[in-house]
């Protein structure tokens, strides 16, 4: 019987409800993936970043027991839009370095596997950089694996990225399990364990557990730190409270911002290096306070902490201008360096941001039905451009 199942999985793994992809990991995840004709994609476009990559926000949480197959993401809508294939190499709560080496294991991993059939690479590949927390998840992620600012040379940032993706490559290929590649035990052990969460925790959803926890927090410390006159945008006229927002670094040094931006370009390079026959794309994703008509009153930028320390401030919307507009400069000019294309999303957002609220208001840091589907709009008007 599980043998049947097994074999039945492997043809028909994409024609899973959400309710039980939403159970599913890893490789078993990305092949369960309903943005695409069959279990394995063929002439595809890979998206890699972070959880707005993933889909996370409110739809994604009023779908995710689903016995549908609803469109919350990027992947779905450019899916249903090009009619091709498209697979999301999404990672929440991950940096430029964290997506970019998650997405390489897991694929040359499914190319190597014995259990399922040889994947091609994808023939583009999306590059989603999020200008909201990408840079300081950068500078995490070297922290945790004992790489700070402090131990470079900020002049010449000598960051030993070969050596880093070796041994980070090394760790991740002695985690592999074959078990874990089996469709029907990964299912049946996620829906286990996720079940066995939800009662004992009373938790209402798997997903909207994992992705709530901290946007409670952070809106929970913004609302009772701040007030009202803190990230007012200007949609159709009126004044619209934002609440909690993400930044485009606006806490980070100048040393800070040059490192961590070094960590992306680099994260960069190692995708073209590994996938050197696939047209790569640069999509620059802004935050929100660099979407909206920004009221007068100062902006509140989303407090972290860094080597230990907290950082929180407030500043005036012409400085969430600059910095915005310095990144994408920076991002123009290393795409054009490497001789990949630079997507850049921000007018497309700001423009239907004058008129519609593109994230929350449920959940404040990602992007809601519109955004999302603003976002993917802008994205198809870049490849259309390059077609």
């Amino acid at each position: 019987m599980v043998v049947l199942a097994e074999v039945l999985l492997h043809f028909k793994l994409n024609d899973l409800p959400y309710k039980f992809l939403n159970h599913t990991t890893g490789l078993v995840h990305k092949l369960g993936q309903y943005s695409k004709e069959r279990v394995l994609p063929e002439d595809y476009i890979a998206i890699v970043g972070d959880s707005n990559v993933y889909g996370f926000g409110p739809l994604l949480y009023d779908n995710s027991w689903s016995m549908k197959q609803p469109s919350f993401a990027p992947h779905h809508f450019l899916h249903s839009s090009l009619h091709r294939d498209v697979l999301s190499f999404g990672y929440p709560g991950f940096g430029s370095f964290g997506a970019s080496l998650s997405m390489v294991h897991e694929l040359k991993t499914l190319q190597k596997s014995w259990l399922w059939p040889k994947i091609e690479d994808p023939k583009e590949i999306l590059f989603v950089f999020y200008e909201g927390n990408d840079l300081v998840n950068n500078l995490h992620e070297f922290e945790q694996r004992g790489i700070s600012m402090q131990k470079t040379k900020s002049t010449k940032l000598n960051i030993p990225v070969e050596k880093i993706f070796q041994s980070e490559q090394a760790r991740l290929e002695s985690t592999i399990s074959w078990i874990d590649q089996l469709a029907t035990w990964n299912l049946a052990s996620g829906i286990f364990k996720n079940y066995f969460n939800k009662f004992s925790a009373d938790d209402t959803s798997n997903i909207d557990h994992q992705s709530n926890d901290t946007t409670k927090e952070v809106t929970q410390e913004f609302t009772s730190s701040t007030d009202n006159l803190y990230n007012v945008a200007i949609i159709k006229g009126e004044e619209i409270s934002l609440g909690f927002c993400e930044d485009p670094a606006l806490l980070l040094t100048e040393e800070e911002t040059a490192f961590a931006l070094k960590i992306t370009e680099s994260s960069l390079s190692y995708l073209i290096n590994k996938f050197p026959n696939s047209d790569i794309h640069f999509a620059y994703l802004p935050s929100s306070l660099s979407v909206y008509n920004l009221s007068d009153y100062n902006v509140s930028a989303a407090p972290f902490n860094l080597a230990g320390n907290p950082r929180s401030g407030s500043f005036i919307p012409s400085e969430v201008a600059d910095k915005n507009q310095f990144l994408r400069k920076y991002f123009e000019d290393m795409c054009k360096n490497l001789g990949i294309s630079f997507f850049d999303c921000t007018e497309h957002l700001a423009k239907d941001a004058k008129s519609t609220l593109l994230h929350g208001p449920r959940d404040p840091i990602h992007l809601n039905e519109a955004g999302y589907q603003s976002f993917a709009n802008a994205i198809l008007y870049h490849l259309n451009s390059k077609s």
